[in-house]
């Protein structure tokens, strides 16, 4: 038997991977290359509709939360006059920000399969699989474009200088906190709307019950953010009948 540390992502990339072996047919794969390419695009449309009315609500809750008063278009009213408004919105972003993080995981996963099929296509020719996929889907050729290495196989065409190496370095630096403090200031948000309900209201058995599943969507949510990304022992069993075709092996 084998021990190995994987993150669940790269299990489900590498399983995928040997499934393939076994097809071992380049137009059934490229049939089926084609139908994952349409549900990550699709994929990609929900996280970004989810993560724009996550944002809205977000918004909506600062507003009602800070104590302004703001009127609805085509209605009249004001956010003020509804009853109940910041519980309301507390809900509605929990479970925004858990139909967010499952979208994003979602959009990943299709992510990580379609990396696969360039990664084949990509050993074939001996070039760089980020590239066939900038040509598939709409991605962010700016993050390629400000890497400090160029070519994931291979020695870069062009060598860096220590003064790109910096600059490329302070951009992932910078886009990696500004995506980190998101989820950090929508929890900021959503904890001071508790706190102004609690001091506000005459807190109940319901409101006990609705804190209580605020704080399960919200860590359901980190859950499904941090746990694909963790490394878990798997153990892989050597076959005794059926030879070692089904083993997957490890990308490069």
């Amino acid at each position: 038997m084998l021990n190995l540390e994987l993150t669940p992502l790269t299990r489900l990339t590498e399983a995928f991977d040997a499934e393939l072996n076994l097809m071992a047919d380049r137009e059934r794969e490229a049939a089926l290359e084609a139908k994952y390419l349409a549900r990550l695009q699709e994929a990609i449309v929900r996280r970004d509709n989810t993560l724009k009315g996550i944002l809205g609500i977000d918004a909506l809750l600062a507003i009602a939360t800070a104590g302004k008063t703001v009127s609805i278009p085509g209605l009249g009213i004001s956010m003020a006059d509804i009853p109940a408004l910041v519980e309301v919105l507390i809900g509605l972003a929990s479970i925004a920000l858990y139909i967010c993080s499952q979208s994003f995981m979602n959009s990943l996963c299709y992510a990580q399969l379609h990396h696969v099929f360039s990664n084949r296509t990509a050993k074939r020719y001996g070039i760089d699989p980020d590239f066939l996929e900038l040509a598939d889907i709409t991605s962010e050729p700016t993050l390629k474009m400000l890497s400090a290495k160029l070519n994931i196989w291979g020695p870069d065409w062009h060598i860096p200088t220590r003064r790109f190496v910096g600059a490329a370095s302070l951009y992932e630096i910078g886009n990696s906190l500004f995506f980190l403090m998101l989820p950090i200031l929508h929890c900021m948000l959503v904890s001071q709307a508790v706190i102004r309900v609690i001091a506000t209201s005459d807190i109940g058995a319901v409101h006990l019950v609705f804190f209580g599943w605020v704080i399960v969507a919200h860590l359901m949510a980190l859950f499904v953010w941090i746990v694909p990304m963790l490394g878990f022992r798997f153990t892989i069993q050597t076959p005794t009948t059926d030879g070692d075709e089904r083993l997957p092996k490890k990308l490069d």
